[in-house]
């Protein structure tokens, strides 16, 4: 989806009033106001436009002037088209939604989630396009607070994350070493030093029941170590 309708575009129009001889619509691709004078409708119709248009009716048609509305005419239209452009138009909208709810579901704002989807259809022509390029693994630059729903539809489930802090002490000579043995013990784990001989653990999951269990199993595991080299541990959630 572009950022801006062209000439001869096929766009998706939902009908909002019906005159005697012109049609109301809105784009809802691009949230602007369109037209469509009776002339552009198949002669068919033009016997009884409110009879064959309703209110609410989504209709495909081809952009042919842009002014303060968009015009659009139904002429030249195939069967074939207005059915491809329905679907891409549906897949977008559902596209759209699935987006915006996973998004939701880590906290991230909607001005940035808004942001996002444009900046994604921009490149990969729509939302759809960029998330079946994301399920097949492919890197359609979903960084930063983005970067957590990626296993979402990847795997087509949502991955939770558990935070804690661990810190290992040793006053023995060789320490450090003991420290990293220590921390060998960890599975599944995720861990970046702090600071101070304090690191911080992620684990992700998809059952969010047993994942904390799981990161503190894995913390008492490592004091368990070093305390058998005659250190000392600790770890608290975050």
């Amino acid at each position: 989806m572009e950022d801006k309708p062209k000439i001869g575009e096929l766009v998706v129009a939902e009908v909002k009033e019906v005159h005697s001889n012109s049609v109301e619509l809105n784009l809802p691709e691009y949230n602007l106001k369109g037209f469509l004078n009776v002339s552009n409708i198949p002669g068919l119709w033009i016997r009884d436009l409110k009879k064959n248009i309703k209110v609410g009716q989504l209709i495909v048609g081809k952009i042919i002037k842009i002014d303060h509305t968009i015009e659009i005419s139904l002429k030249g239209v195939s069967k074939q088209d207005k059915e491809r452009k329905l679907k891409e138009y549906s897949l977008e909208i559902k596209s759209v939604k699935m987006f915006r709810r996973a998004c939701s579901e880590y906290k991230i704002k909607d001005k940035q989630i808004e942001e996002k989807t444009l900046d994604l259809k921009k490149n990969f022509g729509s939302l759809y396009e960029a998330l079946k390029k994301l399920r097949k693994g492919e890197d359609i630059g979903l960084d930063g607070e983005f970067s957590r729903i990626v296993d979402r539809f990847k795997t087509g489930m949502k991955t939770y994350e558990f935070k804690g802090e661990l810190e290992l002490h040793s006053n023995l000579g060789n320490g450090l070493d003991l420290i990293k043995q220590s921390l060998l013990e960890l599975k599944g784990i995720d861990i970046s030093y702090i600071g101070n001989t304090k690191f911080l653990l992620k684990l992700k999951t998809r059952d969010p029941k047993r994942g904390e269990k799981n990161l503190i199993k894995e913390a008492e595991k490592a004091i368990s170590k070093i305390k058998s080299f005659g250190g000392y541990g600790k770890f608290r959630l975050l």
